[in-house]
């Protein structure tokens, strides 16, 4: 469960970096990133890998967090804001925004240019690395290592999709949609608990 949300300040200083570098360099928006045309074939033909880190991380999280690890859906409670129906509107906006904000950071600017580097997989694995130790929360830690590991996991199959497609908008739309399954699935096993 990758949901960040939580108090986060998404840092605005890639995006500024990258609009810049593009008006500097003569970059496209598609050079960048921002394929926004092809992300529909994009999600297609990484469907297997949208699907994994959607649903499956997700609930195989979930379970095994909560019969493991006693604690772990408070622990999660603790690092996002509390879903209130009448802030859902606010908190949907603040969520689409952050995690195009973590992909922007994340992808586009730390695991592009680390890639140019270091290679594909050391790239991954460090912007990934760095991605899930920001969402730390303190409590337990059994419960911290399984949640900065499933954190580290969704945000490698992030970092697959966005080296396999170069879109943004391909990363992005799987963070998004994994983060609301998760929220959806956290609410909902909380009131049946």
């Amino acid at each position: 469960m990758t949901i960040g949300t939580g108090g986060e300040d998404v840092n605005l200083a890639p995006l500024i970096y990258l609009l810049i570098e593009r008006k500097k360099r003569g970059r496209s928006w598609n050079d960048i990133g921002f394929k926004f045309k092809q992300t529909l074939s994009d999600l297609k033909n990484n469907w297997y890998l949208v699907i994994l880190v959607v649903i499956v991380t997700q609930v195989l999280t979930l379970i095994i967090g909560e019969y493991f690890f006693a604690g772990f859906l408070q622990h999660i409670q603790s690092r996002i804001p509390l879903i209130d129906p009448s802030h859902l509107i606010p908190f949907m906006i603040m969520l689409f925004a952050a995690t195009l904000g973590e992909e922007l950071i994340f992808r586009v600017f730390f695991q592009k240019r680390l890639n140019w580097y270091i290679g594909i997989i050391p790239a991954i694995l460090i912007s990934s690395a760095v991605f899930s130790s920001l969402h730390y929360a303190s409590g337990p830690l059994s419960i911290i290592s399984f949640d900065i590991i499933t954190i580290f996991i969704d945000s490698i199959i992030y970092g697959i999709i966005y080296y396999k497609t170069k879109n943004v908008f391909a990363a992005w739309i799987p963070h998004l949609l994994a983060d609301v399954v998760a929220i959806f699935l956290i609410v909902n096993f909380l009131s049946i608990s």
